[in-house]
């Protein structure tokens, strides 16, 4: 892991940034990043980001064309970030879920704090982030919880 450091070289807004080539990289060993930055976080948090982050990769598998890169982000306490870049020019788009797919998009959008799609000259960037502040992170599944 990387960390951002300011000019006197003090953690000051320290985050933390692993990048793989998912071209090299499992996805179990991505799914295992992200449970370990966010261990310890109440909730269903890790789950969730596990979820999503299993789905942005696999989605760069499925849509995509190489080379592939995802980076998670942590802020510890404030926010975590899954990012997967791909050299496919189509954006993400959800579709009528069947017997073969169409879900992944819905899970994101519900699971995520927010999420969304960067396009760059030469490849696009799928992000997904995840308010640590939040323990349950207001996803309003699982929860049992009547939310207003």
């Amino acid at each position: 892991m990387s960390t951002q450091r300011n000019a006197t070289g003090e953690d000051a807004g320290r985050v933390d940034v692993v990048t793989r080539d998912l071209d090299s990289t499992s996805d179990r060993e991505i799914r295992g990043l992200v449970r370990e930055l966010t261990a310890g976080y109440e909730g269903v948090l890790a789950d969730d980001a596990v979820l999503v982050a299993d789905e942005l990769v696999t989605n760069a598998h499925r849509h995509g064309a190489p080379p592939r890169v995802c980076r998670i982000l942590l802020d510890p306490g404030r926010l975590l970030r899954v990012e997967v870049d791909d050299t496919a020019r189509d954006q993400p788009r959800g579709r009528t879920p069947d017997a073969t797919g169409g879900r992944g998009l819905v899970l994101v959008e519900n699971l995520a704090s927010a999420w969304g799609v960067r396009t760059h000259a030469d490849h696009k960037t799928v992000w997904a982030e995840f308010a640590l502040d939040h323990p349950t992170n207001d996803a309003p599944h699982l929860t049992g919880v009547d939310r207003p």
